[in-house]
């Protein structure tokens, strides 16, 4: 059974992986993040990202102030895994990459 993780780790579990969901929550954030359930401090914590707050992990548990234990397990999260950022069923995806 998975640990329970909040919204605001699996966002940034997936993007840390996927290269595309963190492009679209770079770009867009306000988009991608529906959903999901965050704080002010959470939203302004995604705002303020760029490419090199994933250089490290290290880096990356600074930017978002999650414990690298936190970056962790949400990182391996079955749900960060498996399921892209703006919708179901990445229909936001398919518009940024011209799809539709």
């Amino acid at each position: 059974m998975s640990v329970r993780v909040p919204d605001f780790a699996l966002i940034i579990g997936h993007v840390w992986r996927c290269l595309n969901c963190r492009e679209a929550l770079l770009t867009d954030p306000d988009t991608v993040w529906l959903g999901y359930k965050l704080s002010d401090e959470q939203r302004a914590r995604i705002r303020e990202l760029d490419d090199d707050s994933f250089q490290t992990m290290l880096r990356l548990a600074e930017a978002t102030g999650l414990s690298t234990r936190e970056l962790e397990a949400a990182i391996e999260h079955p749900r960060a895994r498996l399921r892209h950022l703006g919708s179901v069923k990445g229909d936001y995806l398919q518009r940024l990459n011209g799809e539709r």
